[in-house]
């Protein structure tokens, strides 16, 4: 696209973990980006030191955080700004998008996780299903829906609610041939404390001996009750060896991650997770830990229940192997789980579950493509056919 003005680029973007890990690596590369706060009134972006923009060292490891007055965003002087969908209706930046100086240089528009639009927009967050406004604000632009969890009904579905004419879509195979996907029963939720200590006792067991050796670890836990009794379960498992160096949060090679824990510490935990060998090890989280997160070391994902459909699961455990590396998704499971009563509950997740067929073949087909890309010995491929082919 040529333009006589520089053009800036607008990105809507669910998580907050997911807009401060992508305006923190932009900003490493030198670009003048930020993100919006869910109200629209300033943004925020990330400075190595407080000297002068031409002394930043953009290389280092560290970022600082710092805030973006509304004036700055008036002026045009972002060319990447990433924003929750709130801040892009009925909101003081809303009203700044319609002026003749965004007109003129917003170029693109991208919407980054496009099926929330879908799974969230009905009752959680309703600006979600208004995003097609924002297309018809800037008509003259071009319009780029990202997902890798979209069927092909769920394609069609979006181009309509993003009012979206005659989209070329580019659909790639979901595969992850370098993930190993693994089925396992665990204990019934009737044994409350035996059900917990059989998920995390033989990961606290494997930490304690591996320490840095350790593959770096997503686990995925529904409810808040258990994250904490597995945190001081590890707390007291690993004591001092909790710690690389100093005892204090920061140096913990484990770590928990939910919607309400501090907010320092979670940008502790999203910079940890961009290094390709961090100190953090092994890190507790709800959905809260975002999608698309650059984490390049994740070699395991472990789902402690299975989430309510295959999108989801296919979203969290493509959070692991994103170096090409060999990897493993493993997901627990007992009858409660997979009830019929358990809301929003997809009966493919439940055929998943229980059916003895290839898991990863299984995967494939429910996105609408008719085979994998794995081409390794079955054994490898996933635990159904390790069992049964």
């Amino acid at each position: 696209m040529q333009r006589d003005k520089p053009m800036c680029v607008l990105v809507v973007s669910p998580l907050n973990s997911l807009m401060i890990d992508q305006v923190m690596s932009l900003r490493k590369g030198g670009v003048k980006a930020c993100y919006l706060n869910i109200t629209g009134t300033h943004g925020i972006t990330y400075e190595e030191s407080i000297d002068d923009e031409e002394d930043i060292d953009f290389t280092s490891s560290e970022c600082l955080e710092s805030d973006v007055p509304f004036e700055q965003l008036a002026n045009g002087e972002f060319i990447l700004i990433y924003s929750h969908p709130e801040a892009f209706i009925k909101t003081k930046f809303s009203r700044l998008l319609r002026s003749k100086l965004y007109q003129d240089i917003v170029g693109a528009i991208v919407v980054d996780e496009v099926h929330m639009v879908s799974e969230w927009g009905d009752n959680f967050r309703p600006a979600f299903k208004n995003l097609g406004e924002v297309v018809c604000v800037f008509e003259d632009a071009m319009h780029l829906l990202l997902t890798a969890t979209a069927t092909v009904s769920a394609t069609e579905t979006l181009s309509k609610v993003m009012n979206l004419k005659a989209p070329v879509v580019v659909a790639e195979n979901v595969d992850r041939p370098n993930i190993f996907l693994e089925i396992r029963n665990r204990l019934p939720n009737i044994k409350k404390f035996e059900k917990y200590d059989d998920l995390i006792h033989p990961i606290a067991l494997e930490l304690k001996e591996k320490m840095h050796a350790f593959p770096v670890t997503i686990m995925y836990i529904e409810n808040l009750e258990a994250m904490g009794y597995f945190f001081q379960f590890l707390m007291y498992e690993l004591q001092d060896n909790a710690y690389d160096g100093e005892q204090i949060p920061q140096n913990r090679i484990f770590g928990q991650f939910h919607k309400d824990y501090p907010e320092s510490m979670k940008q502790i935990i999203i910079q940890e997770l961009t290094k390709t060998n961090p100190k953090l090890r092994l890190i507790l989280a709800t959905v809260a830990l975002g999608m698309g997160l650059n984490a390049p070391s994740v070699e395991r994902i472990i789902h402690c229940r299975p989430p309510t459909n295959l999108e989801k699961y296919l979203q969290e455990i493509g959070r692991a192997g994103r170096n090409g590396q060999p990897s493993t998704a493993v997901m627990f499971f007992n009858k409660n789980d997979i009830a019929k009563n358990r809301k929003g509950m997809t009966e493919e997740i439940r055929m998943y579950c229980t059916e003895q067929k290839c898991l990863r073949l299984m995967l494939v087909n429910y996105f609408g493509f008719e085979n994998f890309i794995f081409s390794g010995e079955r054994e490898n491929c996933c635990s159904n056919c390790k069992v049964y082919m």
